[in-house]
Protein backbone atom coordinates (compact mmCIF):
# COMPACT_ATOMS: atom_id res chain seq x y z
CA UNK A 1 0.00 0.00 0.00
CA UNK A 2 1.07 3.55 -1.05
CA UNK A 3 2.02 6.02 1.73
CA UNK A 4 -0.87 8.07 3.14
CA UNK A 5 -0.06 11.20 4.19
CA UNK A 6 -2.41 13.14 6.49
CA UNK A 7 -2.34 16.54 8.37
CA UNK A 8 -3.87 19.18 10.71
CA UNK A 9 -3.66 22.51 9.76
CA UNK A 10 -3.04 24.00 13.45
CA UNK A 11 -3.88 27.78 11.82
CA UNK A 12 -4.49 30.93 13.68
CA UNK A 13 -7.17 33.44 12.32
CA UNK A 14 -7.81 37.10 12.23
CA UNK A 15 -11.42 38.07 13.32
CA UNK A 16 -13.24 38.35 9.89
CA UNK A 17 -10.10 38.90 8.17
CA UNK A 18 -10.83 36.63 5.47
CA UNK A 19 -8.41 38.01 2.75
CA UNK A 20 -6.03 37.66 5.74
CA UNK A 21 -7.16 34.80 6.77
CA UNK A 22 -6.79 32.96 3.19
CA UNK A 23 -2.73 33.74 2.70
CA UNK A 24 -2.33 32.48 6.26
CA UNK A 25 -3.97 29.31 4.84
CA UNK A 26 -1.98 29.19 1.96
CA UNK A 27 1.10 29.24 4.08
CA UNK A 28 0.52 26.26 5.49
CA UNK A 29 -0.62 24.54 1.79
CA UNK A 30 2.51 24.88 0.70
CA UNK A 31 4.13 23.62 3.98
CA UNK A 32 2.07 20.99 3.79
CA UNK A 33 2.95 20.50 -0.44
CA UNK A 34 6.63 20.29 0.78
CA UNK A 35 6.13 17.23 3.14
CA UNK A 36 4.04 15.41 0.71
CA UNK A 37 0.65 15.67 2.68
CA UNK A 38 -2.26 13.96 0.87
CA UNK A 39 -5.11 15.52 2.75
CA UNK A 40 -5.11 19.15 4.51
CA UNK A 41 -7.98 19.72 7.30
CA UNK A 42 -7.97 23.42 9.01
CA UNK A 43 -10.04 23.85 11.90
CA UNK A 44 -13.70 25.00 12.46
CA UNK A 45 -14.56 28.09 10.76
CA UNK A 46 -11.02 28.81 9.95
CA UNK A 47 -11.48 31.56 7.21
CA UNK A 48 -13.59 33.58 8.80
CA UNK A 49 -12.31 33.14 12.60
CA UNK A 50 -15.57 31.62 14.91
CA UNK A 51 -17.29 34.86 14.81
CA UNK A 52 -20.72 33.95 14.89
CA UNK A 53 -22.42 37.63 15.12
CA UNK A 54 -20.33 38.21 11.94
CA UNK A 55 -21.75 35.11 10.36
CA UNK A 56 -24.48 36.38 8.19
CA UNK A 57 -22.02 39.02 7.30
CA UNK A 58 -18.70 36.92 5.99
CA UNK A 59 -20.97 33.58 4.68
CA UNK A 60 -19.37 32.81 1.32
CA UNK A 61 -20.67 31.38 -1.56
CA UNK A 62 -19.26 27.49 -2.27
CA UNK A 63 -18.52 29.46 -5.74
CA UNK A 64 -16.42 32.41 -4.10
CA UNK A 65 -13.81 33.83 -6.15
CA UNK A 66 -11.43 34.12 -3.04
CA UNK A 67 -11.81 30.46 -3.03
CA UNK A 68 -10.39 29.93 -6.31
CA UNK A 69 -6.81 29.34 -5.04
CA UNK A 70 -7.71 26.44 -2.28
CA UNK A 71 -8.93 25.03 -5.68
CA UNK A 72 -5.84 26.07 -7.93
CA UNK A 73 -3.83 24.42 -5.07
CA UNK A 74 -5.60 21.08 -4.29
CA UNK A 75 -5.09 20.65 -7.90
CA UNK A 76 -1.62 21.67 -8.59
CA UNK A 77 -0.40 20.19 -5.15
CA UNK A 78 -2.76 17.02 -5.97
CA UNK A 79 -3.66 17.39 -2.67
CA UNK A 80 -7.07 17.60 -0.81
CA UNK A 81 -7.95 20.80 1.32
CA UNK A 82 -10.54 21.04 3.45
CA UNK A 83 -11.49 24.78 5.30
CA UNK A 84 -13.90 25.88 7.87
CA UNK A 85 -15.99 28.48 6.32
CA UNK A 86 -19.66 30.17 6.81
CA UNK A 87 -21.38 28.64 3.83
CA UNK A 88 -24.47 30.17 2.16
CA UNK A 89 -26.90 27.53 0.90
CA UNK A 90 -29.43 28.86 -1.17
CA UNK A 91 -31.72 31.04 1.72
CA UNK A 92 -30.05 29.81 5.00
CA UNK A 93 -26.45 29.90 6.01
CA UNK A 94 -24.46 26.74 7.35
CA UNK A 95 -21.78 26.14 9.36
CA UNK A 96 -19.13 24.06 6.64
CA UNK A 97 -16.08 22.41 6.18
CA UNK A 98 -15.81 22.49 2.70
CA UNK A 99 -13.29 20.28 1.03
CA UNK A 100 -11.47 21.18 -2.57
CA UNK A 101 -10.55 17.92 -4.20
CA UNK A 102 -7.24 17.22 -6.46
CA UNK A 103 -9.79 17.14 -9.55
CA UNK A 104 -11.49 20.49 -9.07
CA UNK A 105 -14.68 19.07 -7.03
CA UNK A 106 -15.76 21.38 -4.31
CA UNK A 107 -17.47 19.51 -1.40
CA UNK A 108 -19.67 20.98 1.31
CA UNK A 109 -20.09 19.04 4.62
CA UNK A 110 -22.41 21.10 6.89
CA UNK A 111 -22.38 20.82 10.90
CA UNK A 112 -25.18 18.94 12.15
CA UNK A 113 -25.33 18.84 16.20
CA UNK A 114 -25.07 22.94 16.61
CA UNK A 115 -24.24 24.07 20.11
CA UNK A 116 -26.89 26.08 21.54
CA UNK A 117 -25.16 29.67 20.82
CA UNK A 118 -24.98 28.51 16.68
CA UNK A 119 -28.42 28.07 16.47
CA UNK A 120 -29.28 31.46 16.18
CA UNK A 121 -26.70 32.10 13.34
CA UNK A 122 -26.87 28.58 11.33
CA UNK A 123 -29.31 25.98 9.98
CA UNK A 124 -28.11 22.45 11.08
CA UNK A 125 -27.32 19.82 7.72
CA UNK A 126 -27.98 16.32 6.96
CA UNK A 127 -25.26 15.40 4.01
CA UNK A 128 -22.46 13.20 5.01
CA UNK A 129 -20.61 13.15 2.05
CA UNK A 130 -17.48 10.72 2.13
CA UNK A 131 -14.36 11.71 -0.47
CA UNK A 132 -11.19 9.72 -1.74
CA UNK A 133 -10.20 6.94 -3.34
CA UNK A 134 -8.99 2.88 -2.62
CA UNK A 135 -8.78 2.82 1.78
CA UNK A 136 -8.46 6.45 1.96
CA UNK A 137 -12.30 7.21 2.15
CA UNK A 138 -12.64 10.30 4.31
CA UNK A 139 -16.23 11.28 6.17
CA UNK A 140 -15.92 15.02 7.56
CA UNK A 141 -17.41 16.16 11.33
CA UNK A 142 -17.19 19.77 13.13
CA UNK A 143 -16.82 19.92 16.14
CA UNK A 144 -19.74 19.13 18.70
CA UNK A 145 -20.56 16.16 16.06
CA UNK A 146 -17.61 14.30 17.50
CA UNK A 147 -20.02 13.73 20.63
CA UNK A 148 -22.66 11.55 18.73
CA UNK A 149 -22.02 8.52 18.39
CA UNK A 150 -23.88 7.80 15.31
CA UNK A 151 -22.21 10.25 13.29
CA UNK A 152 -18.89 8.08 13.42
CA UNK A 153 -20.72 5.12 13.17
CA UNK A 154 -22.46 5.72 10.18
CA UNK A 155 -18.86 7.09 8.65
CA UNK A 156 -17.64 3.91 9.43
CA UNK A 157 -20.31 1.98 7.73
CA UNK A 158 -20.14 4.27 4.83
CA UNK A 159 -16.89 3.03 4.16
CA UNK A 160 -14.59 5.90 5.48
CA UNK A 161 -11.56 5.04 6.67
CA UNK A 162 -10.59 8.60 8.51
CA UNK A 163 -12.54 10.46 10.35
CA UNK A 164 -11.69 14.24 9.37
CA UNK A 165 -13.07 16.47 12.47
CA UNK A 166 -12.71 20.25 12.11
CA UNK A 167 -13.14 21.89 15.80
CA UNK A 168 -12.86 24.69 18.25
CA UNK A 169 -11.64 22.82 21.62
CA UNK A 170 -10.74 24.82 24.78
CA UNK A 171 -9.19 23.36 27.68
CA UNK A 172 -12.20 22.69 29.51
CA UNK A 173 -13.34 20.15 27.07
CA UNK A 174 -10.35 18.92 25.40
CA UNK A 175 -9.96 15.55 26.89
CA UNK A 176 -13.35 14.68 26.93
CA UNK A 177 -13.46 15.33 23.49
CA UNK A 178 -10.28 13.11 22.97
CA UNK A 179 -11.80 10.58 24.84
CA UNK A 180 -14.74 10.58 22.22
CA UNK A 181 -12.20 10.51 19.23
CA UNK A 182 -10.38 7.71 20.58
CA UNK A 183 -13.74 5.61 21.29
CA UNK A 184 -15.24 5.63 18.09
CA UNK A 185 -11.59 5.37 16.65
CA UNK A 186 -11.49 1.68 18.71
CA UNK A 187 -14.96 0.87 18.07
CA UNK A 188 -15.41 1.57 14.69
CA UNK A 189 -12.11 0.87 13.37
CA UNK A 190 -11.18 4.57 12.12
CA UNK A 191 -8.32 6.56 12.07
CA UNK A 192 -9.38 10.11 13.37
CA UNK A 193 -7.78 13.35 12.46
CA UNK A 194 -8.67 16.69 14.58
CA UNK A 195 -7.89 20.15 13.86
CA UNK A 196 -7.97 22.62 16.47
CA UNK A 197 -7.58 26.42 16.18
CA UNK A 198 -3.83 27.37 17.31
CA UNK A 199 -4.92 30.79 18.93
CA UNK A 200 -8.00 32.71 20.92
CA UNK A 201 -10.91 32.76 18.54
CA UNK A 202 -14.75 34.01 19.24
CA UNK A 203 -14.07 34.47 22.50
CA UNK A 204 -12.59 30.83 23.48
CA UNK A 205 -8.64 30.38 24.42
CA UNK A 206 -8.44 27.53 21.89
CA UNK A 207 -6.18 24.49 23.52
CA UNK A 208 -4.29 23.57 20.35
CA UNK A 209 -2.96 20.44 20.21
CA UNK A 210 -4.09 19.09 17.31
CA UNK A 211 -4.19 14.91 16.91
CA UNK A 212 -4.49 11.89 15.27
CA UNK A 213 -5.59 8.26 16.43
CA UNK A 214 -4.92 5.54 14.37
CA UNK A 215 -7.72 2.84 14.09
CA UNK A 216 -7.30 0.67 17.12
CA UNK A 217 -7.40 4.50 19.30
CA UNK A 218 -3.67 5.05 19.82
CA UNK A 219 -2.79 8.56 19.62
CA UNK A 220 -0.19 8.60 16.95
CA UNK A 221 0.75 12.28 17.23
CA UNK A 222 -0.72 15.24 19.09
CA UNK A 223 1.14 18.80 18.43
CA UNK A 224 1.12 21.91 21.30
CA UNK A 225 0.39 25.30 21.41
CA UNK A 226 0.81 27.60 17.92
CA UNK A 227 0.83 27.62 14.25
CA UNK A 228 1.99 24.06 13.74
CA UNK A 229 1.02 21.27 11.03
CA UNK A 230 0.48 17.88 12.73
CA UNK A 231 1.42 14.84 10.03
CA UNK A 232 0.95 11.30 10.51
CA UNK A 233 1.62 8.80 7.78
CA UNK A 234 0.23 5.44 7.06
CA UNK A 235 2.05 2.61 5.00
CA UNK A 236 1.50 -1.26 5.44
CA UNK A 237 -1.23 -0.41 7.98
CA UNK A 238 1.55 1.14 10.33
CA UNK A 239 1.84 4.74 11.69
CA UNK A 240 4.14 7.45 12.03
CA UNK A 241 4.19 11.32 13.28
CA UNK A 242 5.82 14.44 13.17
CA UNK A 243 4.79 17.83 13.74
CA UNK A 244 6.77 21.37 12.16
CA UNK A 245 6.03 24.87 13.14
CA UNK A 246 4.71 27.17 10.36
CA UNK A 247 6.85 29.00 8.43
CA UNK A 248 6.11 32.61 8.18
CA UNK A 249 6.98 36.22 8.40
CA UNK A 250 3.78 37.58 9.24
CA UNK A 251 3.09 37.92 12.91
CA UNK A 252 -0.72 37.45 13.88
Amino acid sequence: MSVWSIAAAQSGSRPGEIEWNIERHLAFVRQAAEHQVDLLLFPELSITGYELALASQLAMSIDDVRLNAFAEAATEYRMSIVTGVPLQDGDKIRLCALAFLPDGTRLAYFKRNLVEAEKPFFHPGQSVPVFGYQHHHVAMAVCADISVEDYARDAAHRGANLYATSVLLSEKGYHKDCEYLARWSRKFNIAVLMANHALPTGGFDSAGKSAVWDENGRQIIAGGRGEQLVIARRQDSKWQGEVHDLRSATAL
